[in-house]
């Protein structure tokens, strides 16, 4: 080999070295092409994301969903990170989201075809960015975006901030950045569970419509019951929708098994469980299974919106279930019916703290009752209030002075907008309307829980029967489990209290000022895992079903708030 000739070889074996070692990743093109990328994405996120360029400014603006690798051998990619991101989002149904809402389409394009340019590559780290945190934000905060009173909802949602989301996202990555957002929660577990069974449902074809008029009473025939049968079989209250025993040789008997199963299905559908099948029943048969799904979907939605940190020590109100539970130390010892707002008198959700008790307490009559209901008819009656235990007070402090009610003019203020001036009071008493004792959280609902004596309402399955405030089921029991460190009191004090009929107001301590949450939720899954719904009496379901089937639309960089929405 002549000399020029290993000259030759030498120049040409560092050429090639020099254009490996660009092409690799170490020499000019490249970092030409991450100052590329770095300017494309900043012109992409733009100036009203701070958090998020101030996340890119802190790693050199290096992508997390895209690589820019250009070597020798590679070709453009993509990362790990943006694989779990598309299958986090493939599970979005199985939280009541849509897919749609977190440009799925998208990311697997992205991820199928990497764009090879920076420019390119920069609009799809900042596509998959924005999927990214909106999908974190729905998790944490759940979709629903109207005013709180739209949907009479005034219990804060978590906070959610775009600085700590990033943060979380380099620490746990894209799966555990995500999951960590979601209620952890029995609750929000099992109603995801039922979720996917009623999806199995209503990807068979739902349940067959029961079709009938009038009443059909348990051991009468009905051609409608075949189709019950089925009905009660898909849900899951009827083993088999094949009829036994003697219904096997005349399958329109409703029989007692049929029966039993259609009881079950009353008291998961909060009516009255006598097992006749009527107006109320059938529509609740009939309402289709795809709804049952959407409502599902509604309350998962609402589990979003509470607190992450429910205290161990709470007491919790479902509304739509009339039902109260009492928690200490996270377990729940306590649970007992309640009565809430009639339909024109509704009960809004919001939380408060507890602080004091009364016992015996007087019922001060709010200015609406009084001139919506009273007035006309003490105009009627002058005995009106003496009859109630009521009397009528200049002023506000108990001591003031009782006013005749025969030297006022009741019908001056029969009217929805008169303004009373003086004050109704009704006396401590086994009649007072606020029962033995009242449980106070002041808030500007003027809401609060207590006792009734009308009792027999407690049987009813509906029981929207009251003002708005919570009348509780076993207030004695409430008292007591309430009063676990307050010195000098419990149960059997309250009921001496009582029996004295003078009114008491006993101050909390620190440990039993138990914050109050009463929220409403008409779809939940107890601890045996059966499944239960309840009549949307308040019509707060319409609204936020429409709103989550209907979806956003592609996600936008407006989507991404520079303040979060708390």
């Amino acid at each position: 080999m002549t000399g020029q000739t290993r000259t030759y070889i030498t120049r040409g074996l560092i050429a090639a070295l020099l254009l490996l070692t660009t092409l690799s990743g170490c020499g000019p093109d490249t970092q030409d092409a991450r100052k590329t990328f770095g300017a494309a994405l900043q012109a992409e996120i733009g100036e009203n994301h701070p958090p998020v360029t101030d996340y890119y400014s802190q790693r050199d603006f290096k992508p997390v969903w895209v690589s820019l690798d250009t070597s020798l051998f590679g070709s453009p990619s993509t990362t790990q990170a943006l694989e779990e991101l598309i299958d986090a989002v493939q599970q979005a149904d199985s939280h009541g989201l849509l897919q749609d809402n977190y440009s799925l389409d998208e990311l697997q394009a992205l991820h199928d075809a990497p764009p090879a340019l920076p420019e390119a590559a920069a609009a799809g780290e900042w596509r998959a960015m924005q999927s990214y945190l909106q999908y974190a934000q729905d998790f944490a905060q759940g979709r629903y975006s109207q005013a709180s009173a739209d949907n009479a909802w005034f219990i804060p949602k978590p906070p959610f901030d775009h600085g700590s989301q990033l943060r979380q996202l380099d620490d746990s990555g894209v799966s555990d950045s995500l999951h960590d957002l979601l209620p952890q929660t029995a609750e929000y577990r099992r109603l995801q569970r039922a979720r996917s069974n009623i999806v199995d449902i209503v990807d068979a074809g739902g349940w067959p419509t029961v079709d009938a008029e009038g009443l059909i009473q348990p051991g009468e025939h009905h051609a409608a019951i075949p189709d019950l049968r089925r009905r009660l079989s898909i849900s899951g209250e009827l083993g088999s929708a094949e009829p036994q025993g003697p219904a096997a040789e005349d399958p329109t008997l409703y029989d007692p098994q049929t029966v039993a199963a259609f009881t079950k299905f009353q008291r998961r559908h909060g009516i009255a469980d006598d097992g006749i099948v009527g107006q109320e029943a059938r529509q609740m048969l009939n309402y289709p299974a795809s709804k049952r799904l959407e409502q599902i979907d509604a309350n998962l939605e609402r589990l979003r919106w509470l607190p992450r940190d429910l205290a161990n020590d709470r007491i919790m109100v479902n509304i739509a279930a009339y039902w109260l539970v009492a928690y200490r130390d996270g377990e729940d010892p306590l649970n007992m019916p309640v009565i809430v707002g009639e339909e024109q008198n509704q009960t809004p959700a919001f939380h408060d703290t507890l602080e004091f008790l009364e016992i015996n307490p007087y019922w001060t009559v709010p200015n609406s009752i009084i001139v919506k209901e009273m007035a006309a008819e003490a105009a009627q009656n002058p005995t009106y209030f003496s009859e109630r235990n009521m009397v009528v007070q200049a002023d506000w402090p108990l001591d003031s002075e009782v006013l005749d009610p025969s030297d006022i003019d009741w019908d001056n203020y029969a009217d929805p907008d008169a303004n009373f001036p003086n004050v109704v009071r009704q006396l401590p008493g086994p009649d007072n309307a606020l029962g033995r004792i009242k449980f106070m959280f002041p808030n500007k609902f003027s809401i609060y829980l207590h006792d009734t004596p009308a009792r027999h309402l407690f049987e009813k399955a509906d029981r929207t029967f009251s003002h708005g405030c919570i009348r509780v089921g076993d207030p004695i029991a409430l008292a007591g489990f309430v009063l676990k460190n307050t010195d000098g009191w419990d149960a059997a004090r309250v009921e001496e209290t009582i029996e004295s009929r003078e009114m008491t107001r006993v101050d909390l301590a620190e440990a039993d000022r138990l914050p109050v949450y009463i929220y409403y939720s008409t779809a939940w899954v107890d601890e045996d895992d059966v499944l239960y719904f309840r009549p949307d009496r308040y019509q707060r379901d319409a609204s936020l079903m429409l709103t989550l089937k209907a979806g956003h639309s592609p996600v936008s960089s407006d989507a991404i708030s520079a303040t979060p929405d708390i």
